[in-house]
């Protein structure tokens, strides 16, 4: 958007163009797409994170916190299914007492619109009070976000 401003105009139609301009600099900020810098991570660097957060889960479905960071900032698959054989594959000789599963993250997905958006957009989100769910995937998102050393 291109205001100019000329010698002359009121100072009304000044502030006007003020406040336009203003306003699309809001809507820019708004709108901005969280990054997408992906973090390169080994497959044994993720595996001794995900072992140390899956001990610490309370519920199966909070596989859905590992699948978004590892979505999100590690360049993972989307696809859950294909989530869940990478990660099956990884941690095929090592015995977890939730393991990945399609209904394990696909569930909390489904019942949940911010928990399909991007881990950015999770801290920007006020849960309502005694909202358990979210709670429960922010904690392991966070943990695992330590473990792994990612800044986010």
């Amino acid at each position: 958007m291109k205001i100019i401003i000329e010698n002359g105009d009121s100072e009304e139609l000044v502030k006007m163009a003020e406040a336009m301009l203003a306003n699309k600099l809001v809507n820019a900020i708004e709108n901005e797409k969280p990054s997408s810098v992906k973090v390169y991570k080994s497959d044994e660097e993720v595996v001794k994170a995900v072992i140390a957060a899956v001990g610490i889960f309370g519920v199966c479905t909070q596989w859905t916190a590992i699948y978004r960071i590892l979505v999100d900032f590690c360049g993972w698959e989307s696809d859950i299914a294909k989530f869940c054989l990478r990660m099956n594959g990884l941690l095929k000789d090592v015995r977890v007492s939730y393991p990945c599963t399609y209904q394990s993250i696909q569930k909390p997905l489904s019942s949940s619109s911010i928990l399909r958006k991007h881990f950015l957009e999770w801290r920007k989100y006020r849960a309502p009070k005694g909202d358990r769910v979210f709670a429960r995937q922010m904690f392991i998102a966070e943990k695992l976000l330590k473990l792994l050393s990612i800044g986010a």
